[in-house]
């Protein structure tokens, strides 16, 4: 994911909390990521894994908001210092398996 949040921080090494929200069922999902970007200075890259960074509950569209904060645990936006990025998100599936029989039959008849 990429996003431009460190132009807008306040603290010298924050914690970066994600809050994505389901644009359907406006079911919320946290998770603080870290800043693997080589370029700060032009853009913030954030690596999400679902399943193991955070669990969507659905595929589909999701708002985001991205808060700056000191707490390394705290998912709480309300005790974050401040919202630096809002936008919105495409969540979908990759790899699903086909359901569909797709073997050739072959009837065989013995007599």
């Amino acid at each position: 994911m990429i996003v431009t949040v460190t132009e807008l921080k306040t603290l010298t090494s924050p914690y970066w909390l994600f809050e994505f929200m389901h644009e359907q069922s406006f079911e919320k999902v946290y998770c603080i990521l870290t800043n693997i970007s080589t370029g700060t200075p032009r853009y913030d890259e954030f690596d999400i894994t679902d399943g193991v960074d955070v669990t969507f509950p659905y595929a589909g569209f999701y708002t985001y908001k991205i808060y700056e904060q000191s707490s390394s645990t705290n998912l709480d936006p309300a005790l974050a210092t401040s919202l630096c990025e809002e936008g919105r998100a495409h969540v979908y599936e990759t790899g699903s398996p086909a359901n569909e029989f797709t073997t050739t039959i072959v009837n065989n008849i013995y007599e």
